[in-house]
């Protein structure tokens, strides 16, 4: 194997991946065969699978003929994007002779054979949509981590109409835990909140550790040992590999786990260190010292009381930081992130 099969960027396609079939099957039975079932939203920590998951469900549909995909830029004027995707696409398939479209000044024009001209995006989607809906196509909109921008709010107010005109349109997104909470608790987005979602969480590790065996022919003993080192996190997953790859390694060993430890750090945990408030990085802390992970150790171990303990853990689990294994026991959900915040401490 010349190529290394890992990647170290967020987002981009590796030839490894540890394929979440039952959420593709879920998401793609769906679209293929409910109409009540238009939207679907995949959420989850960083670095979770989220863009991999939804370019694999955008290929799968793809290659079926009467599905048309619009990977939507959420940045910018949305609606002026897919009115021109949209026409673009129309005009592949001769269904549009005679119509013409412009751009001028960030203003959309449509022009018709009968020179009747249209200036609204929102109508000339329409009217792009129903001349393809005559033709038996299928729209599939995917939009890789949408934020609460007034550009998306206004955008799915708009969609919601042409789903309930019954237009076949459907909408795929991803969004990390804090942006999912800030747009379903928007009351002009009530429409989302009640959304279907996919929440990534950690992989099993037994198809990660089958997967090493299998593209390094290690033994049973070290495939178990890295699986175990990734804790089921995605992009733990491509690191080691993919340092694995580099340093051409048969097993696991000091100087390996310091370098991964290194570039997780460097490569995604300072992000989340550095988006977390003072008060949520002093529970991280309280919980790194802690043994156990239970309430009264961090309490013991930080400033927090009986009181707004609840408050910060609550947080914490929804931006997918830490997770409870019973009610009273925490734990860190990624790996090597506990060595990580007892090393920070000490500068905060």
């Amino acid at each position: 194997m010349n190529k290394n099969p890992f990647t170290l960027l967020y987002g981009m396609p590796p030839q490894s991946i540890i394929t979440r079939n039952e959420d593709i099957e879920k998401i793609v039975d769906s679209f293929s065969n409910n109409d009540n079932m238009r939207t679907f939203l995949i959420t989850g920590i960083r670095g979770c699978g989220k863009t991999v998951l939804l370019r694999n469900i955008c290929q799968i549909l793809g290659s079926d003929k009467k599905w048309i995909i619009i990977d939507v830029n959420p940045q910018g004027n949305i609606e002026n994007y897919i009115a021109q995707k949209l026409f673009s696409l129309s005009k592949e398939e001769k269904l549009i002779d005679g119509w013409e479209i412009s751009l001028n000044l960030g203003y959309l024009t449509l022009t018709k054979g009968t020179n009747e001209k249209i200036n609204d995006p929102e109508i000339i989607i329409s009217d792009l949509i129903n001349k393809l809906n005559k033709h038996n196509k299928k729209i599939l909109l995917s939009i890789d981590e949408v934020n609460n921008t007034p550009e998306f709010k206004k955008f799915v107010n708009y969609y919601q109409i042409l789903i309930g005109n019954g237009l076949p349109v459907y909408l795929l997104m991803t969004a990390i835990y804090e942006n999912t909470l800030d747009i379903i608790n928007d009351k002009a987005m009530t429409f989302l909140s009640r959304a279907p979602k996919i929440d990534l969480n950690a992989l099993p590790l037994m198809p990660i550790a089958l997967e090493y065996k299998s593209v390094f022919d290690v033994d049973d003993e070290t495939s178990k040992e890295m699986a175990k080192l990734t804790n089921g996190y995605a992009f733990a997953y491509q690191v080691l590999g993919y340092l694995f790859f580099e340093r051409h390694e048969k097993n696991i060993n000091d100087e390996l786990v310091k370098e991964y430890e290194k570039y997780l750090w460097n490569n995604g945990y300072n992000k989340f260190w550095n988006d977390a408030t003072k008060i949520e990085k002093e529970f991280l802390i309280g919980l790194a010292l802690s043994s156990s992970g239970t309430k009264e150790e961090i309490i013991a171990n930080s400033s927090f009381s009986q009181t707004n303990y609840s408050q910060y853990r609550k947080r914490l689990l929804d931006k997918g930081l830490i997770v409870s294994k019973d009610y009273n026991k925490l734990s860190f959900v990624l790996p090597r992130f506990k060595e990580y915040v007892l090393f920070v401490k000490d500068f905060e």
